[in-house]
This record gives structure tokens, C-alpha cells and sequence, in this order.
């Protein structure tokens, strides 16, 4: 009896310890819903909240941009990797397979006849196949005629390894990627960095004629196999340039000596 007794004053003592823990945490759990359901608290989380994302739009705006610049940058890398360079081959008909270079088109020389003190002045690589002119095309009239420009084939005017005068000067158009080309006169090397596209003979037209531009003549040159050899219908005519002292000082440069001439990549 008296053990029966001790134990159900034990349970008794455990159900009030555990009514009091019950009681004692009410308060808080309620005190917590009053909080959830609070407006300001409400409020406040969601003041916090658009901080946040404005802050997020910010940074992925930053982010934007710094990948569209990088974006702009590599395709202007792309674009600029794509570009190349274009000079004249003169006195051959095809371009040298040096650093990629590949032939635009071939074509013959031409400009104005040598008496002419008109027309245009720099020589062109015309090309072989000429697209047929349009029927309304335009008709300059100077008083009670009509003016124009003409323009002729080319001749050299010495012999030198392949060629003879009165020969026909080809030309060929060169493309070169991703480089930049130069002539430099009176040179057959180039700068160090830069590659030998070809070498040869600086030319022009005669002194006594009218100016044409300085042409760097390949060194090795070729002659037209259109029409006959030799033939002396004159036009643009290719002349060898030699040297005179005075303005132009001597040493380094020699009286009379003939110039050379070198295109160079890089």
C-alpha cells in the first residue's frame, strides 16, 4: 500500500510539473502568432525585401553591361581579324603566295597616253573581263563638244630579263589578312618584323612627259600574252628611275644609279 501510495504521489508531482511547463511556454507561442499577424512587422519585411531585389537589379544591370562591353570588344576583335590589307602587283599576273596573300584578280595596266597633260594620273589594274556600260550613262559637254578622259594599256619602255620594250604591262590585285602592306623605295629588304612581299625596279613616266606615280615593278617580270609582243601603241609607259644628286643627298645615293623598291607585310 504504502508503495502504491509513493507512486501515485510521484505521477501526481510529474502531470503538475508538466502543466506548469505548458503554462509557462503559452505565452510566448501566443505572443509569436500576434507577431505574424502584426502589419508593421508585414510592412517591414517587405521594405526589406524590395531592398533586396533593387540591390539584385543593380548588381545584374552592372553585370549586363560589363558582359556587353566584353561582348562589343570581342566581336570588334573578330571584325578587325577579318580585315586585310590590298596592293597591285605590277608586271605579273598573279600575286606571290607569301604570308596567305591570294590573287583578287588579274588585269592590265593602264592610265593616261604619256602626251596627255589631262585625264587622270594614277595608273589602274584593269581587269580582264569589263562589265558592259549602262546605255543611260552620263555625257560630259564642254561647249559645243563632248570632253572626256581617256584611258590606255601600258608599255614598258626597256628590256630587262623576260620582257622588251614596247612589251604590255600586266597586273594582278593582291588581298593580304590580317597585315598591313608598304612600298619603300630605294630598298630590296624590309624593316625587321616585316616580310618581303616582292622586290624589284621603281618606275615612272619619262622626264620630259607627263607624271604618272612611282610604280614598284616586280623584279621579275611578265608581259601580256593578249594581242601581239612588241607593239608600239604607246599609253602609260613604264620608265626606270635613276637618282640625282643635289636636293637628294650624295652619299648615301649615287648619281644616276637606278632605284629599287620593295613591298613589305607585316
Amino acid at each position: 500500500m504504502k508503495i502504491r501510495n509513493v507512486c501515485s504521489v510521484v505521477c501526481l508531482i510529474c502531470i503538475l510539473q508538466l502543466a506548469l511547463s505548458r503554462s509557462e511556454y503559452a505565452p510566448e507561442r501566443k505572443e509569436k502568432r500576434i507577431l505574424l499577424n502584426d502589419p508593421n512587422l508585414i510592412n517591414s519585411q517587405m521594405e526589406d525585401l524590395k531592398r533586396e531585389v533593387q540591390t539584385l537589379t543593380l548588381q545584374l544591370s552592372k553585370l549586363q553591361s560589363t558582359h556587353q562591353s566584353e561582348i562589343m570588344l570581342l566581336r570588334n576583335m573578330i571584325t578587325q581579324s577579318n580585315q586585310g590589307t590590298t596592293y597591285i602587283i605590277w608586271g605579273k599576273k598573279s600575286c606571290p603566295s607569301i604570308n596567305g596573300t591570294s590573287t583578287v584578280y588579274s588585269g592590265i595596266s593602264g592610265g593616261r597616253l604619256f602626251t596627255t597633260s589631262g585625264s587622270g594620273t594614277n595608273t589602274l589594274c584593269l581587269p580582264h573581263n569589263p562589265d558592259p556600260t549602262p546605255s543611260d550613262y552620263p555625257k560630259a559637254y564642254q561647249g559645243n563638244y563632248v570632253a572626256w578622259g581617256t584611258i590606255h594599256g601600258a608599255e614598258y619602255q626597256f628590256t630587262y630579263r623576260n620582257i622588251a620594250v614596247d612589251d604590255d604591262v600586266p597586273c594582278a590585285v593582291c588581298l593580304l589578312m590580317h597585315a598591313s602592306t608598304i612600298m619603300i623605295p630605294a630598298k630590296t629588304t624590309c624593316p625587321t618584323g616585316w616580310t618581303i612581299q616582292y622586290s624589284g625596279v621603281l618606275t615612272a613616266e619619262q622626264d620630259s612627259h607627263h607624271g604618272s606615280d612611282f610604280l614598284c615593278l616586280d623584279g621579275n617580270p611578265e608581259y601580256m600574252t593578249e594581242g601581239s609582243r612588241m607593239k608600239d601603241y604607246n599609253g602609260k609607259l613604264f620608265y626606270p628611275v635613276r637618282a640625282a644628286c643635289g636636293s637628294l643627298p650624295c652619299p648615301p645615293y649615287t648619281s644616276q644609279q637606278l632605284v629599287s623598291c620593295v613591298v613589305c607585310s607585316k
